[in-house]
């Protein structure tokens, strides 16, 4: 008869992912991880059957954190180039009050590890086509409203959303605040 597990699967995973974060992928040790997930190494490969499949699934989890945390306002139905905007400015909002400098787990993630490990690289790149999926339907919707041109190409504009998503990512991490000021404030023009 199996053990019942004295630890919930979800919130230790979700302290995995923030391990992950912070140090990346090959440089987190099972100590480290064991030490913030408060459970042994048996624990660790018996729910999750290794460091690499934990930390794949600490790359789903990672969606669901940024979904429910980071991008509710642009999932919502109504959304438009005002909240990307706004968004946008959120994130320069956050470097100055020093709540970033990790980057994104996901745009790390890539620079990590690229296209070296096929499952990862297939994670990394359904969170960027689901970003990128959130960013052509605000780009519709903005189209249908008459905020952007009918025949605007929403899917190049979708495509350069996400590389400036994934170039805050990295400038978060190097840049000071006044060229993430410039950055955010430039973002937006080329979508007419």
């Amino acid at each position: 008869m199996p053990r019942k597990k004295e630890y919930d699967v979800d919130e230790v995973l979700e302290k995995a992912m923030h391990v992950f974060w912070e140090n990346g992928y090959k440089a987190t040790s099972i100590r480290q991880l064991e030490k913030a997930m408060n459970i042994n190494q048996f624990s660790i490969y018996a729910s999750f059957r290794d460091k690499h499949n934990l930390f794949i699934e600490s790359l789903k989890k990672y969606r669901e954190y940024v979904e429910a945390n980071v991008f509710n306002d642009l999932l919502e139905a109504n959304a438009g180039l005002v909240e990307i905007k706004k968004f946008l400015f959120n994130i320069s909002g956050n470097v100055s009050a020093g709540r970033l400098g990790k980057g994104c787990l996901v745009v790390n993630t890539a620079g990590e590890i690229g296209t070296k490990d096929k499952l990862i690289y297939d994670e990394v790149q359904s969170y960027f086509s689901f970003i990128k999926g959130m960013f052509k339907n605000i780009l519709e919707r903005a189209s249908v409203r008459g905020e952007i041109s009918a025949n605007a190409d929403v899917d190049k504009y979708a495509n350069y959303l996400l590389g400036i998503m994934q170039s805050l990512s990295l400038g978060t991490k190097i840049m000071d605040q006044k060229q993430i000021n410039d950055f955010v404030s430039m973002a937006l023009i080329p979508i007419k």
